[in-house]
């Protein structure tokens, strides 16, 4: 989504980190959320894109929201997905408990418990990158696969220096990489994943080119890419998808759900799609049960606000 040019917000925002993480954490989720509110009533191109937004919605899911009221919440937590997990910087692990509820944890560890590494099916639903700012904190050995996050907290900056055959370096991917750097890192990823670690990837990445495949998402069709499904299916992990649901108390509530298996014929039978529309209407689920976490999801294929994925893909050998 393109970001307004709202020097007010971000000079706010830098100002303000440092005080923020001072505070109890949950109550600085809840001032972050208040300056977006703010922005939304000051900024009235900013209401009307989150209006329409939440007009098409409902009318996609027939629901009767009311605009103004969810309208309002979708920028307060637009806002506080702009923050990534910044403000978990300095909460200790044992009070981490308070700030993010874990519901199905017995799934990721079942799944982790089989040895054949783990594909953390992510989105960029809620607070996406919750889960692993977490799951480092709890100890999972842990690797991002896809663009490098611009903003994130500085616990997890440091976890991305992890250097070595299987450490974080190399796995950070680029829209304008070369055949070269593409199929080098997705070759990284399988040998994390073969070493029984975790590897977190959003399944709801629109793509142009090669590994892609079409999906439909909120009654419309985009590209996406299958390089989650070619992973799993190449290294025998199973998937287990992850939702991050931002409360209004400024909590998170942090869903594990059942993993299952890719097929490893999956690509000779043509059937990426399967499994790609499979995540796509998960995703739409919990859009539908919580809309005011959607994000940009309702902005998209809106020439005023969507930023189209690049044509540039990058070609991997999977």
């Amino acid at each position: 989504m393109r970001r307004l040019k709202n020097n007010l917000s971000k000079e706010l925002m830098s100002c303000l980190i440092p005080v923020l993480r001072r505070l109890p954490p949950r109550t600085a989720h809840r001032i972050v959320a208040r300056i977006g509110r703010i922005e939304y009533r000051l900024l009235p191109r900013l209401r009307r894109g989150c209006d329409s937004a939440v007009e098409r919605g409902s009318l996609y899911f027939g629901q009767r929201w009311d605009r103004p009221e969810l309208g309002v919440e979708l920028a307060g937590n637009m806002a506080r997905w702009r923050a990534r997990d910044i403000l978990l910087d300095r909460v200790p692990r044992d009070e981490l408990i308070d700030v993010v509820r874990v519901s199905g944890r017995e799934n990721l560890d079942r799944a982790h418990a089989l040895g054949e590494g783990v594909v953390l099916l992510g989105n960029h639903f809620g607070a996406h990158m919750t889960a692993p700012h977490w799951l480092s904190r709890e100890n999972y050995n842990i690797r991002l696969y896809m663009e490098r996050p611009r903003r994130v907290s500085r616990f997890l900056s440091r976890q991305f220096q992890a250097e070595g055959p299987l450490g974080q370096k190399g796995l950070f991917i680029s829209r304008g990489a070369g055949t070269t750097e593409g199929a080098a890192a997705v070759m990284k990823a399988a040998r994390v994943l073969r070493a029984g670690m975790i590897v977190y990837l959003a399944g709801d990445v629109r793509w142009n080119g090669a590994h892609t495949t079409p999906g439909r998402f909120l009654g419309k069709m985009f590209q996406f890419s299958t390089t989650w499904v070619l992973l799993a299916a190449m290294t025998g992990a199973p998937v287990v998808p992850v939702f991050c649901v931002m409360n209004e108390d400024g909590s998170h509530l942090l869903e594990f759900l059942p993993y299952y298996y890719i097929p490893d014929d999956v690509k000779r039978i043509g059937g990426e799609a399967f499994w790609v529309q499979k995540c796509l209407d998960t995703i739409e689920g919990y859009v539908r049960e919580y809309p005011s976490n959607s994000n940009d999801y309702f902005f998209w294929d809106d020439p005023e606000w969507d930023k189209p994925a690049s044509a540039t893909i990058i070609s991997t050998p999977v």
